[in-house]
């Protein structure tokens, strides 16, 4: 009659041949990565992977005066490849003011380049950039044509943001793009244009719910 010791001892060893070596199968590797400051906060509010170059795309606003140039707020944008090593990172200015934030992105149409849209100068802005290097190909600021000293517009920016490379009935290539000004939210389509891009059309929704085609 077996003691109790040796049956233990079957179990253990019948439960050791039925359970998987999963560590010994498995070929995940984790890498550590920290990109910010210490002295303040750092948003993430972009995020894509280019299949093409293979590189995940970071980008938000930070106020960390250790990460960034200045403690106020700048946008940034970096990129890793798959193996966690950092190919580019930048903070964007445009002369003599910086870009506040990176507020949304999403690859072109054709996949080529990367559409941000951004504040700058307290005013909207879009790009086109460079996922190889983190460069401009297009760098677009959404002046209010009206604004004076007295009248200054309050934009809040959410990150809608699209390029189409080559639309299907102009074959021309487009911005769109949306946020909010003075509590009302507009959508808008820039012509690309080359050196003196456009505003094509822009659409008024009042209180969220009517729309109105300004001209």
């Amino acid at each position: 009659m077996r003691t109790a010791k040796q049956l233990l001892l079957s179990l253990a060893l019948l439960v050791g041949l039925m359970t998987p070596q999963v560590a010994a199968q498995c070929e995940d590797s984790y890498w550590p990565i920290y990109a910010g400051g210490a002295k303040g906060n750092e948003e993430v509010r972009c995020f894509v992977y280019d299949p093409q170059t293979q590189l995940i795309i970071v980008g938000g606003t930070t106020t960390s005066e250790d990460f960034a140039p200045a403690p106020n707020e700048h946008g940034y944008m970096f990129a890793l490849d798959l193996s966690g090593n950092w190919k580019w990172g930048s903070f964007f200015y445009n002369v003599s003011y910086a870009v506040s934030s990176v507020d949304g992105c999403q690859l072109s149409s054709d996949g080529t380049t990367l559409a941000v849209a951004g504040m700058g100068n307290s005013q909207p802005l879009l790009m086109d950039i460079n996922t190889v290097d983190g460069s401009f190909n297009k760098f677009i600021s959404l002046d209010y044509i009206d604004a004076t000293t007295e009248n200054v517009p309050a934009y809040i920016q959410y990150g809608a943001i699209y390029y189409d490379v080559r639309d299907y009935r102009d074959y021309q290539p487009y911005f769109y793009g949306a946020f909010v000004k003075d509590d009302a939210m507009f959508m808008l389509r820039v012509a690309d244009g080359g050196a003196s891009p456009t505003v094509d059309w822009n659409f008024q929704f009042v209180n969220y719910s009517d729309a109105e085609e300004l001209v």
